[in-house]
């Protein structure tokens, strides 16, 4: 046999076996809840543990993009989940006015399941259509094993999929449920874990900072800066670190523990007894972890992307992503897994921080937002009689019953009014985004839309603007700044690369199913992304 072919036969029999003993045993996806890629670049001087190794050795996509209009929790989680646009799916924000049942909805509510810990209306994936990642691997191998925790419960559940061997979220109440659509009962090493967790216990605990006064001053804006959310119930408390629990109301720590450092320390380890219990990484099959982690969130919510607090819970998020690596490296071993970060969201930072570096920015005032709409929908009954629109959010639901006529006239009336409301763009109908012309955020506000389930008049606000309190942040339009999220995609010993492409988030889930030979359904709307893996 020629040498030439001998040699071409062996390196493709190398390379094959190469490929087939790389597959991962174990794929670790992790949504950090309002991560941002401007944050993350800012600190990455000052990361020694979880985000340096997913750093150094991982493929860094720089321009990933949630690219669907309304960048709230339930929209992005779909996302990462299904390949789908929000709109597609009708996964069109966190909750929604449901014309036929004449309420609101919840995206992942259940009535017919219910809640472990008794608190709140039941919650699972019942409602939801399409399949997941976790659905296209169990499909291909029954044996896999999926599992998903997260601060909330849409998190959990929207990656979880429809059969997951368990889905856990936080309760609000002191303990991590689920719920009777996946199992019977609580497993009990569950409730030990709350037991030992015992959240009332963080009364006697202390938010401090991690590092020396001086990294706070160059890696983070100013302290107990205006628009800062203050936690502590004792007189003259100012938003700044350290943070005292006992000064918190008791109901107030219960209800929001995930959205602190503390919170996400649980939940990886909460993940790591997951891994135990389960014997994650340990068969033929390619297992999954989800874990959606929550308070950078919280923290956005309250303090601001660019606060001493966030600075912190990076630093936090740093040591609690090392932590759950090294369990991993000793149990599974790295060069079984595959690490995945990304984020649901990003945000906005404070008006008044925008507003200091002369960025036109500011907070719709509830009380002027609230007697427009109460205007808009007295003018719209006079008009065309009553309980024929409903205003729910910022956006208007038209009974289905109403002419052309009657539709015209009511819009007519809502973008006029609108108007009046300092901060907002303009009010848009359904039909008008979808004639939109072809543009970057002309075609995220059209990957929201849903046929059914979407409001018929959206309004939305100028850049830089929030629907939000006097205090915090908050996301969910179709700007970069919310919708920009960092991708990284990780291996043991993996040279470190960075990758400008255009990615949506959309492509992540079908990625991960193409590495690991899993079909994933015709018509999603992702692309797999053309991941080189190469190593030191």
């Amino acid at each position: 046999m020629n040498k030439k072919i001998i040699f071409l036969f062996i390196a493709a029999l190398a390379l094959f076996s190469c490929s087939k003993s790389n597959k991962p045993k174990l794929i670790v996806y992790i949504v950090s809840d309002q991560l941002t890629p401007d944050l993350l670049n800012k600190f990455d001087p000052l990361f020694t543990g979880g985000f340096r190794w997913l750093i150094d050795n991982g493929i860094h996509y720089t321009n990933t993009f949630h690219n669907h209009g309304k960048t709230n929790t339930g929209p992005g989680y779909y996302t990462l989940s299904t390949g789908l646009y929000p709109g597609k799916g009708g996964i069109i924000s966190n909750d929604w006015y449901d014309r036929d049942l004449k309420k609101a909805v919840n995206v992942v509510e259940d009535t017919s399941a219910i809640n472990f810990s008794g608190k709140g209306e039941g919650r699972s994936f019942k409602n939801i259509s399409s399949s997941t990642l976790a659905d296209w691997v169990k499909d291909v191998n029954p044996k896999s094993k999926v599992v998903s925790v997260s601060g909330k419960d849409r998190g959990s559940i929207l990656m979880g999929g429809r059969n997951p061997d368990l889905a856990l979220w936080y309760d609000k109440d002191g303990g991590y449920t689920s719920s009777t659509y996946y199992l019977p009962a609580i497993p009990l090493w569950v409730s030990d874990f709350n037991k030992n967790l015992n959240v009332r216990s963080y009364k006697d605990s202390t938010w401090s900072r991690l590092k020396e006064p001086h990294i706070y001053s160059e890696f983070a804006r100013a302290d107990n800066f205006k628009g800062e959310k203050i936690i502590s119930k004792k007189n003259g408390a100012k938003p700044i670190l350290p943070l005292n629990f006992n000064e918190m109301p008791t109901g107030s720590l219960l209800n929001g523990f995930y959205e602190y450092p503390q919170g996400d320390r649980s939940l990886v380890s909460l993940a790591i007894e997951s891994i135990s219990r389960l014997r994650l990484g340990k068969g033929n099959h390619p297992d999954i972890l989800f874990l959606g982690l929550s308070a950078t969130d919280g923290v956005g919510h309250h303090f601001g992307p660019n606060s001493v607090e966030q600075l912190d819970n990076y630093l936090r998020s740093d040591k609690n992503l090392m932590y759950l690596i090294d369990y991993i490296s000793s149990e599974v071993g790295l060069s079984n897994v595959l690490f995945v970060l990304t984020g649901d969201h990003g945000v906005m930072a404070l008006p008044e921080y925008l507003q200091s570096q002369k960025i036109s920015s500011g907070r719709v005032s509830v009380y002027q937002r609230k007697k427009v709409y109460t205007k808009i929908v007295n003018q719209i009954d006079q008009a065309i009689g009553k309980d024929r629109v409903v205003q729910y959010g910022n956006a208007f639901y038209f009974s289905r019953q109403l002419s052309k006529e009657e539709r015209e006239i009511a819009t007519q009336i809502i973008k006029k009014a609108v108007r009046d409301i300092e901060g907002v763009s303009e009010a848009l109908r359904v039909d008008e985004i979808l004639d939109l012309s072809p543009s970057k955020l002309n075609n995220r506000l059209k990957n929201m839309v849903h046929p059914k389930k979407s409001p018929d008049v959206y309004v939305l606000l100028k850049e830089n603007w929030l629907w939000k309190r006097e205090y915090g942040s908050s996301h969910g339009s179709h700007y970069d700044y919310d919708s920009h999220v960092p991708l990284l995609i990780s291996k043991n010993n993996l040279v470190m690369k960075k990758n400008s492409s255009n990615v949506s988030t959309v492509d992540i889930p079908v990625t991960i199913a193409k590495i690991l030979g899993v079909n994933y359904p015709d018509n999603v709307d992702g692309i797999p992304l053309k991941v080189d893996f190469i190593y030191e």
